[in-house]
């Protein structure tokens, strides 16, 4: 789970206009997630953080096997 507040995450999803950066087309905010591209939860900077469709996160965890 992220270090990321409910209210924080949906901001990022909203600043980056509900689009999965995968996909880029634009997506309900509850079924977009906040990936975190180092995989450590407490970094939170903009350029370590992914907006994902579900589906897509979890996809990307079974291909990285976490």
């Amino acid at each position: 789970m992220s270090n990321l507040t409910p209210q924080q995450r949906e901001e990022i999803i909203r600043r980056r206009g509900c689009r999965s950066d995968k996909d880029d087309e634009v997506h309900r905010i509850s079924n977009l997630e906040i990936h975190h591209k180092d995989r450590n939860r407490n970094n939170n900077d903009p350029s370590n953080l992914r907006v994902l469709t579900k589906k897509e996160h979890d996809e990307l965890h079974i291909r990285a096997g976490y």
